[in-house]
């Protein structure tokens, strides 16, 4: 079981309706997670590229379909400035609609932990962040 502390992530999402979800479902089953929340991918490049080293999500979890920049363009910009910096960080993508060949796209970046479809269920989010916590807790102890 994760330590009892709270863990970082960033959850990249345009829709209001899923950032309101999600951040009710992290308040309803008491997941230990300090969420930041950032509208557009473009933001949470610039976001990240400022944070302290110790200030750095352990999760991050990024819409794949949005305006400005996609899920695929942030997970390969993220790959080319952070990736090497924090590869413990647990890079998930969510969508409501994920295509094959998007899925595709993301799966040969291999940075990508998971797969998010939306509208999640709370027993899907339960065990996508649980697993989550897990291996940040296993890679911690090791």
């Amino acid at each position: 079981m994760p330590e009892k502390r709270n863990y970082k992530a960033l959850f990249i999402e345009d829709s209001p309706a899923d950032v309101y979800l999600t951040k009710a479902m992290i308040g309803l089953d008491d997941i230990p997670v300090e969420a930041h929340f950032i509208k557009h991918a473009p933001e949470a490049l610039k976001y990240l590229s400022e944070l302290p080293e110790d200030e750095f999500p352990e999760i991050i979890i990024t819409d794949v379909n949005m305006p400005m920049m996609n899920g695929y363009e942030f997970v390969q910009i993220y790959r080319e400035r952070f990736y090497n910096l924090h590869e413990n960080t647990l890079l998930f993508v969510s969508s409501s609609s994920i295509q094959k060949t998007d899925k595709a796209l993301i799966e040969k970046l291999k940075i990508v932990k998971g797969y998010f479809e939306k509208p999640f269920s709370m027993e899907a989010f339960q065990k996508y962040i649980q697993n989550a916590l897990e291996t940040l807790h296993i890679r911690a102890a090791a």
